[in-house]
């Protein structure tokens, strides 16, 4: 079923509404007015010199430190990422800057993200996909086994599809799968990341992200092939983890195995495909 995503002022949301409507729940939001910055201070050479010892550039972002002072977030939103029931890694602000006409294959945020994905500059296409009517995972990643050209079927999928534009902040909930597309000259985003501390039961994705730490935990060798680190999971670790894999067994552990395996052959099948979708994703990746 194709749904609308709320969209409200951001004068009109307080924390406790945020967290009882949308946090908890996990549902995406649209908060709009989050004006505060100037926008024509924020321009691609601002980014360059602000973010010039980033990390992770090559596959799709750069990565900073939380600052207290920084006043594009919203006050509710320090109060969310200082709960006790969220963990917030070391270096949890990502920025993201493409041309126009960038996108992004379909996937889902490793290490149980929750995001605020904040327009800076620009504009953005999304589709949303909700992790209980979820995609099919290439094995043991968080890649969607799509074709370039898909689009959802409203019989099988409940997802949403709508716009960003300078001011608006999306709250993307973990295992949200999504899909999004540039559609400005300069096209600049800050994202603030966070993990819950308590796993999610109640959706398909969320119960195989539980039954992949115990995979992980119980073969290590698997983590030399996976970008995420294990070890430092959601900026935590095994303190998150062990919560996570409390109710995981080997029975489900190996019917795990036997849907990851299931996936190969579709996997072999597109990876071509995907193949060029992501490198075309990092080649594009802060031209502008």
């Amino acid at each position: 079923m194709k749904f609308i995503i709320d969209k409200i002022p951001l004068s009109e949301m307080t924390y406790d509404k945020f967290v009882n409507t949308y946090l908890l729940p996990e549902k995406p939001l649209i908060l709009t007015g989050v004006d505060t910055y100037n926008e024509n201070d924020i321009t691609s050479e601002y980014v360059k010199n602000l973010f010039e010892d980033e990390s992770k550039k090559s596959i799709g972002w750069y990565e900073a430190p939380l600052s207290p002072t920084d006043r594009t977030l919203p006050p509710f939103v320090h109060e969310v990422l200082a709960r006790e029931d969220m963990s917030v890694r070391a270096l949890p602000m990502r920025l993201f800057m493409q041309p126009n006409g960038h996108k992004t294959l379909y996937h889902y945020d490793g290490n149980s993200l929750h995001g605020f994905n904040l327009q800076m500059k620009g504009k953005k296409d999304w589709c949303l996909i909700s992790p209980h009517t979820p995609l099919t995972s290439a094995p043991l990643m968080f890649v969607s086994l799509v074709a370039k050209d898909f689009t959802p079927n409203t019989n099988k999928y409940d997802y949403c599809e709508f716009e960003t534009v300078a001011g608006e902040m999306l709250f993307l909930p973990r295992y949200w799968i999504h899909s999004v597309s540039t559609c400005a000259e300069e096209n600049i985003n800050y994202n603030w990341v966070v993990t819950p501390t308590f796993p999610n039961t109640t959706s398909p994705l969320g119960r195989r992200e539980s039954e992949l730490l115990f995979l992980r935990k119980k073969i290590p060798f698997l983590n030399r092939f996976l970008v995420d680190s294990y070890g430092e999971y959601g900026g935590a670790g095994e303190c998150i983890t062990n919560e996570y894999m409390k109710d995981v067994g080997y029975l489900r552990m190996c019917t795990r195995i036997f849907k990851e395996v299931s996936s190969l052959p579709k996997t072999l099948f597109l990876m071509k495909e995907i193949k060029s979708m992501a490198h075309e994703f990092e080649e594009n990746n802060f031209k502008v």
